[in-house]
């Protein structure tokens, strides 16, 4: 008889691991993705089957309750599979997080108790390009409100979506409001040129109550009003907020490079050059040059990130108070980092010879997928960059989101 395997992993390195076995089968479905602008449904059971959406969720809800870094890490070997993979695993394993820093006990009873053991999949956008809402008995009345770019639309059970409110003397204040998915009508918007997987649709919500219990005030959020006594003291549930969510849209941004790069070196090692004597790419001095400044832009990328995430990790163990110097510099560590991973996909640009320009070239998907995520307001290296700056000169940082 056979003898049953003792695995010594840890869970978060098992759930790297079973982050990374993913790899070759996110890789080989990419052309499908970007085609059906879908993630097949059964890639994403098997990302539910090895618990690769719950990383960050509280364990007394069914999640592993890890550190930002494992978070960090599974997103990484998700987007080197797929991008459009990755972006979905860290905007819905962010949420996990965020809804368990925002809201009460019987929400988080309502959201994951009957489903702890289904991975429940939450989505959302705080900016509505619309909204009538008003104030009723026992909770808010959306009469009409549509969100965009809720990432993950398609698959969630879940949604969050943030709303300006009355905040009682004559002013606005922001609230955020949870909703079941059948309150929501997702729209077929998503038609872009990249990230097509990721499932960023617009959605509406129509003459729906939401009670109390499932609205939190920003303000109050901020400063921990409604986190339950079981998470007040977890290390986890103390790392700070914007920088936390800023890393969960630059997370996706080293794997998708790191990917691009598998992909390209597979053709430096079996093309030639056109219009040259080389028959290889890896015969030549020039590729030498452009592949070993890739890899170190990536691997400074890498260590800008992990340099941020420890701050982070560390200030969420020792309960020190985290500035917004401190918050702003690691953004800007995030920007840097994306602007690198930028650097390093202009290199294989260069490189990649005219069948970049074929549909079917899983580079051109990787590359055109890494742009959309590049670009996003979040984390553009000259904002963060530009912000940072302004404080090493005793400025007033030049944004809301610090």
């Amino acid at each position: 008889m056979g003898e049953t395997v003792v695995s010594t992993l840890s869970v978060s390195e098992m759930l790297v691991e079973n982050a990374r076995q993913l790899i070759p089968k996110l890789r080989e479905a990419t052309l499908e993705i970007d085609k059906n602008s879908q993630i097949p449904d059964e890639i994403i059971q098997e990302m539910r089957e090895k618990g690769l959406l719950k990383v960050l969720r509280p364990k007394i809800f069914g999640g592993h309750e890890t550190s930002m870094q494992n978070y960090f890490d599974v997103v990484t070997e998700i987007s080197r599979g797929n991008p459009s993979a990755g972006w979905f695993t860290a905007l819905s394993n962010i949420r996990d997080y965020m809804i368990s820093y925002v809201y009460g006990e019987k929400a988080l009873a309502e959201i994951f108790g009957p489903n702890r053991n289904n991975d429940v999949i939450l989505a959302g956008n705080f900016k509505p390009i619309r909204i009538d809402i008003e104030k009723v008995d026992g909770g808010y009345f959306i009469k009409d409100a549509q969100w965009p770019f809720v990432s993950g639309a398609p698959y969630a059970d879940w949604f969050y979506c943030g709303a300006p409110v009355d905040d009682g003397n004559g002013g606005i204040e922001m609230a955020i409001l949870i909703v079941p998915r059948e309150d929501v009508t997702v729209l077929d918007d998503w038609d872009v040129v990249g990230l097509k997987g990721s499932g960023s649709n617009s959605i509406v919500i129509k003459e729906v109550f939401v009670p109390d219990h499932r609205i939190s005030l920003d303000r109050l959020a901020q400063q921990r009003h409604y986190m339950i006594d079981e998470l007040k003291d977890n290390p986890l549930y103390r790392t700070p907020f914007v920088p936390s969510l800023t890393l969960s849209i630059a997370a996706p941004v080293l794997g998708t490079a790191l990917g691009g790069f598998d992909v390209h070196m597979e053709r430096v090692n079996k093309a030639g050059i056109g219009n040259t004597f080389y028959n290889k790419m890896s015969d030549a001095p020039l590729t030498h040059l452009q592949i070993a400044e890739i890899d170190l832009k990536l691997e400074c990328a890498r260590s800008l990130f992990e340099n941020a995430i420890k701050i982070l990790d560390d200030y969420s163990t020792s309960g020190k108070e985290f500035t917004q110097k401190v918050s702003i510099r690691i953004k800007a560590q995030y920007g840097y980092a994306n602007q690198l991973c930028k650097e390093a996909y202009d290199l294989m640009l260069a490189g990649s010879g005219s069948v970049f320009a074929y549909n079917s070239n899983v580079f051109q998907a990787f590359y055109r997928d890494f742009i959309t995520m590049h670009l996003h307001a979040f984390i553009t290296p000259s904002s963060l960059l530009e912000t940072h700056g302004r404080l090493m000169v005793d400025l007033e940082p030049n944004t809301y989101f610090a």
